[in-house]
């Protein structure tokens, strides 16, 4: 009875371990890490539940950023728009070059993150393998990477800028109609996900 018990508390404490180590990488990186030597010796659940948890806690960034690289257009402050409703503003030939220069801003910083990335986690897997890690450090790097992030930001919103100001009037009220219709469903929608959740459900019915 005291080795099964004490083969629990082990396994609990393992998993533990792991989906806290997984969480921190993540936290400094915005990415999931790959697999370290100490965290691939721990047992499969605890891989398992590790994977779960990045998944969960990074679906909605994933969600975003598919829709930024989708998006034919993007009005700083209200996001993107479809190919759909670009194609319907008859852009002229210098608003097109603008709206490519913006998209190319936005794609180069893009690479650049993922680069960035990239370089950080691998740095945090031989920090670990090492057995021996640097948290100021770490929270000193996130913070430098945040900030070279908001200035990339405002690059790309000034270029983004710049192309809806080249829409003229009827072009302009079209893309707030849109906007206006969008939100609208958005609110229809937040609308009726709250009234699911707040009806109360129906005794099942028994058959005689």
């Amino acid at each position: 009875m005291q080795t099964s018990k004490l083969a629990f508390t082990a396994k609990l404490a393992s998993l533990t371990a792991a989906m806290a180590l997984c969480g921190a990488a993540y936290a400094a990186t915005g990415t999931a890490p790959g697999a370290s030597a100490n965290v691939a010796q721990e047992p499969a659940t605890a891989t398992q539940a590790a994977k779960h948890f990045h998944k969960k806690g990074a679906h909605h960034a994933r969600h975003g950023r598919h829709h930024a690289h989708r998006a034919a257009m993007w009005v700083p402050g209200y996001g993107p728009l479809s190919k759909e409703v670009v194609a319907s503003l008859a852009l002229n030939d210098e608003q097109v070059k603008l709206v490519e220069a913006a998209k190319a801003e936005s794609k180069a910083g893009r690479e650049d993150r993922c680069e960035a990335m990239k370089s950080a986690r691998a740095a945090k897997l031989e920090q670990l393998k090492s057995g021996k890690i640097d948290p100021q450090a770490a929270l000193k790097d996130k913070e430098a990477a945040r900030e070279k992030a908001l200035t990339e930001r405002s690059k790309v919103d000034e270029k983004w800028l710049a192309a809806w100001e080249a829409l003229d009037d009827t072009q302009q009220q079209k893309v707030v109609t849109h906007l206006n219709e969008r939100a609208e469903k958005f609110a229809q929608r937040a609308k009726d996900r709250k009234l699911r959740h707040t009806q109360p459900e129906q005794p099942a019915k028994v058959s005689s």
